[in-house]
């Protein structure tokens, strides 16, 4: 009697070890193919180095474009390239004293710049008539590094923070693509270009 249910016990542990082997190894081969999925979404977000390093050269040699898009999106952008920026900011240059005035960034606020922006009054334009919309003066070196911080964040693992990276990295690349450096100067200074996507006519009531 003992014998017999010391072989069922075994059986049953052994059948059990398979089991958990099986499963194992399915979320062994799950795990792979998420990880592949992921590095597939990421390569496909990324542009190669060479092509970003052309992409940075056309844009160090902006004199200056206005650039229209949501406080949001800029916020989001800006947050990563100078490493801190909030929504109603109209200006980087950090108020006087450490008393908090609107539109601008405290002293302390000011100094967590990793990244100086030297976007001074009149630089940053809320349109207050389009709720929330607004023009940015950029100079190639902002663009130059806008484009470097986005870059960097389309190889990030998270692919909802690289696919945002990549989608703002190839609205700015867009601009630089129309760049021409053999152009007389001065014909793109003060180009307002607009990130500002929408659905079709149809749709509009």
């Amino acid at each position: 009697m003992f014998k017999t249910w010391r072989e069922e016990y075994r059986a049953n542990q052994a059948v059990k070890r398979q089991i958990e082997l099986e499963q194992w190894e399915q979320e062994k081969r799950w795990r792979e193919e998420d990880r592949a999925e992921r590095q597939k979404v990421l390569a496909e977000n990324s542009e190669s180095l060479k092509v970003h390093n052309d992409n940075l050269r056309a844009a160090m040699g902006v004199s200056y474009l206005t650039l229209f898009c949501h406080e949001d999106t800029w916020t989001f952008m800006a947050g990563r390239a100078f490493g801190i920026w909030k929504p109603e900011w109209t200006s980087s240059i950090p108020a006087s004293g450490l008393m908090n005035v609107q539109g601008r960034p405290t002293s302390t606020e000011g100094l967590k710049f990793t990244v100086d922006p030297n976007l001074p009054e009149g630089r940053i334009k809320k349109i207050t008539a389009l709720k929330g919309m607004q023009e940015v003066l950029l100079s190639g070196h902002n663009l130059a590094q806008l484009l470097s911080a986005l870059y960097a964040g389309t190889k990030e693992d998270d692919v909802v923070t690289s696919a945002r990276c990549s989608r703002l990295y190839n609205k700015l690349v867009e601009f630089v693509d129309l760049i021409d450096p053999g152009a007389e100067s001065g014909r793109t200074t003060g180009v307002r270009f607009r990130i500002d996507d929408s659905v079709d006519a149809a749709y509009v009531k």
